[in-house]
C-alpha cells in the first residue's frame, strides 16, 4: 500500500514539476531527505524517484521565463570553479596505478555530487521571492523534523537506551550523519518560529526544535553532540536576550546530564577522558594516514573515495588501525576534502564557506535596522548558524558532500540576488535608500 501511495504522489507530480519547477525543487528537496522510499517496503524501495522528479523539473526550465537575476556572485562562481576541479582532480588521478582500485567508487561519487550541484544552480535560478526562500527552508526542515518526531517516539518508548538512526540505506542513515543533518535543521526551526505569524505554524516549528535536539542527544554521536553545543550557543548568542539565553543552555546542558540515560553518559564521559576509544584512536590514525597522504599528492589529491582505497591507506598510515580493521575512511569534511581534492580543492572548498559567511556578516549588519528587509537578517542567521553546525560535526565525519551544505551555499546566493534587487528597485524608483542599502564595492 505505501508503495502505491508514493508511486500514485510522484506520477501526479511530474506534470506539476514541468509548468512549476519550483514545485519540483520542493519535491526533490523532500525526497533528498525524507527519503520517503525507504518507508516502503516492495517496487518502491530503490525506485530513482529523486530522478524521476529532477528531469522534469530541470525540462521545466525551458518553460519558465522568470529566474534569479543577476544569477552569477560570487559564491555560485566559486561552486562553478569547484565543480571543474571535482571533475580535473578525477580524471588526473584516473592516471595513477595507485588509485585504480577506488576509481569506480570515485566515478559513482561524481556522478552523484555533480547531480547535487546540478540541482543548487535549478535552485538558484527558481526561488526568485522571499516567499520561495521560506517555503525552501519549511519542506527542508519538515522533512528532518518528521524524522526526528519519528526517533523521538523512538526514544520515549525504549526510554533512550538505543542509538536513534536515519532512514535505511540513505545518505544519513548513520547515527553521527543524522546527528550533523539535525543540527543543521535546528536554526530553521528556531529562526522561522520566531517571525511566524501562523500559531499553527509556530507551534509545529517548536515541535521540530524541540524534537530534533532530543534526536541529536539519542544518537549517541559524540561530533554531533558538540555541534549541538555550537549550534545552540551561536543561535543563544544571536538571540534579543543573550544573558538570558546562556543561562537557558546552561539549564539544558544540567538537565541533559540529570536524566540522560546511561549508556549516553558513559559515551559522552570519553570526551574529557585522558585516554581515547577505538572510535577516536580510528579517527587519529585516520587524519594522520590523510595528511601523510597530502604530502606526496598535495595539488590535487587522490578524487573521491581515497582513503577508503585499502592500498592508499594502508601505504600511509602512521599506525595499524585498533581492532584488526585494515582501512577506513577520513572521518572529518577538513581531511576528506584535503585527500580527496588536495590543498587546491581544500582552499576552493573552504573558500566558499569563508565567503559565505562574509556575506551573511555584510548583508545581516546592512539589513538588521531596516524594518522592510528584517527578512534578510533572519535568513542570515538561519544559513549561518546551518554551516556553524555544519562545520564542528563535520570535524569528524566525511560528509563533505551533503546535500544540504550545498543547499545552504545556494540559500546565500538567492538571499544575495534578492537583497541586490531590493537596492535596484530604490534605486530604478529614484528612491533615497536606507544607509544600509548603499552597498559598498567589496560586496559582490
Amino acid at each position: 500500500m505505501r508503495d502505491f501511495v508514493l508511486l500514485v504522489i510522484i506520477v501526479g507530480s511530474l506534470p506539476v514539476c514541468i509548468f512549476q519547477p519550483y514545485f519540483g525543487v520542493l519535491m526533490w528537496i523532500w525526497i533528498a531527505y525524507f527519503n520517503p522510499h525507504r518507508f516502503t517496503f516492495s517496487y518502491m524501495y530503490d525506485f530513482p524517484i529523486a530522478a524521476a522528479v529532477a528531469v522534469p523539473t530541470i525540462a521545466g526550465l525551458f518553460l519558465n521565463r522568470k529566474f534569479n537575476r543577476p544569477l552569477f556572485v560570487r559564491e555560485n562562481l566559486l561552486l562553478i570553479v569547484l565543480w571543474a576541479w571535482f571533475v580535473l582532480v578525477y580524471v588526473n588521478a584516473g592516471r595513477e596505478p595507485l588509485f585504480a582500485g577506488h576509481m569506480a567508487d570515485a566515478r559513482y561519487e561524481l556522478v552523484r555530487v555533480s547531480k547535487i550541484l546540478l540541482m543548487t544552480f535549478v535552485i538558484m535560478l527558481v526561488t526568485t521571492s522571499e516567499k520561495r526562500l521560506k517555503w525552501l527552508f519549511l519542506v527542508t526542515a519538515f522533512s528532518f523534523g518528521l524524522l526526528a518526531f519519528k526517533g523521538t517516539i523512538f526514544s520515549a518508548s525504549t526510554g533512550g537506551q538505543f542509538r536513534v538512526f536515519g532512514p535505511p540505506d540513505t545518505f544519513i542513515s548513520e547515527n553521527n550523519a543524522f546527528g550533523l543533518a539535525l543540527n543543521m535543521s535546528l536554526p530553521i526551526f528556531y529562526f522561522l518560529g520566531r517571525i511566524e505569524k501562523s500559531t499553527l505554524m509556530r507551534r509545529a516549528l517548536n515541535v521540530g526544535f524541540l524534537c530534533s535536539f532530543v534526536c541529536v542527544i539519542l544518537t549517541y554521536s559524540r561530533g554531533g553532540f558538540l555541534g549541538l553545543a555550537a549550534v545552540l550557543g551561536a543561535m543563544a548568542w544571536r538571540s534579543k536576550y543573550r544573558t538570558l539565553g546562556m543561562i537557558f543552555l546552561i539549564v539544558c546542558a544540567l538537565a541533559v546530564v540529570s536524566f540522560a540515560p546511561a549508556r549516553w553518559v558513559e559515551r559522552m564521559e570519553t570526551l574529557r577522558q585522558e585516554g581515547v576509544d577505538s572510535s577516536a584512536q580510528q579517527r587519529l590514525v585516520s587524519w594522520g594516514t590523510t595528511w601523510n597522504f597530502s604530502h606526496d599528492y598535495p595539488l590535487m589529491g587522490g578524487s573521491f573515495y581515497t582513503l577508503p582505497d585499502v592500498n592508499v591507506f594502508q601505504k600511509y598510515q602512521t599506525r595499524p588501525l585498533p581492532g584488526g580493521y585494515l582501512f577506513s575512511g577520513p572521518h572529518s569534511i577538513y581531511f576528506q576534502v584535503l585527500g580527496e581534492q588536495g590543498f587546491i580543492g581544500f582552499f576552493i572548498y573552504f573558500g566558499i564557506v569563508v565567503c559565505c559567511l562574509l556575506t551573511l556578516t555584510q548583508l545581516r549588519r546592512r539589513t538588521l535596522s531596516v524594518p522592510e528587509l528584517k527578512w534578510v537578517s533572519v535568513y542570515a542567521d538561519i544559513i549561518s548558524v546551518s554551516i556553524l553546525g555544519f562545520l564542528v560535526s563535520g570535524a569528524f565525519l566525511g560528509f563533505a558532500d551533503f546535500d544540504l551544505y550545498y543547499q545552504m551555499v545556494a540559500s546565500v546566493c538567492v538571499l544575495k540576488i534578492l537583497f541586490l534587487r531590493e537596492q535596484a528597485a530604490y534605486l530604478a524608483a529614484r528612491i533615497p535608500a536606507h544607509p544600509a542599502l548603499q552597498m559598498s564595492e567589496e560586496f559582490g
